[in-house]
């Protein structure tokens, strides 16, 4: 982790970012995740996991001050939702033919491999998630912060 003292505006950019995460995550996981009485647990699970992620990359050393700028979180935006994509499309290809009686989009959500469709679902929504958080985020003030 960086050694930026927690100052107010730092506590308050996390903040509005995990708040930012909270927001986006409510409709993606009420539209992938079936409502089987579950789903709220698996909804806090989830976010607990991309808001360790989401703090992970704003505050260790080696990534923070590499993608710090709005213009960098951008990048990543682009670069999950491309990579998202096609590795859906390797999911909807694989699954298509393991499972051949299915649309192809379902089929996407069926493959069994280890890089599935959970990779997908990493990529696109989970770093997506996380880079537009970052955004917002990033384009709040970091006065007061104190780093070595």
């Amino acid at each position: 982790m960086t050694n930026e003292s927690p100052t107010p505006t730092l506590v308050q950019a996390d903040a509005i970012g995990l708040a930012v995460l909270a927001v986006e995550l409510i409709p993606v996981f009420h539209w992938l995740v079936p409502d089987d009485g579950f789903r709220l647990v698996e909804g806090m699970i989830a976010y607990g996991i991309l808001a360790a992620g989401a703090l992970y990359m704003w505050h260790k050393n080696e990534m923070a001050g590499k993608i710090s700028a709005p213009n960098a979180w951008a990048a990543i935006i682009g670069a999950s939702l491309l990579l998202g994509a096609l590795s859906f499309g390797v999911d909807m290809i694989l699954g298509s033919f393991q499972n051949p009686g299915l649309s192809p989009i379902e089929a996407g959500t069926k493959v069994g491999s280890p890089f599935g469709f959970m990779l997908t679902v990493l990529l696109c929504p989970g770093l997506t998630m996380v880079a537009v958080a970052g955004l917002v985020r990033s384009f709040l003030p970091r006065t007061g912060t104190v780093t070595d």
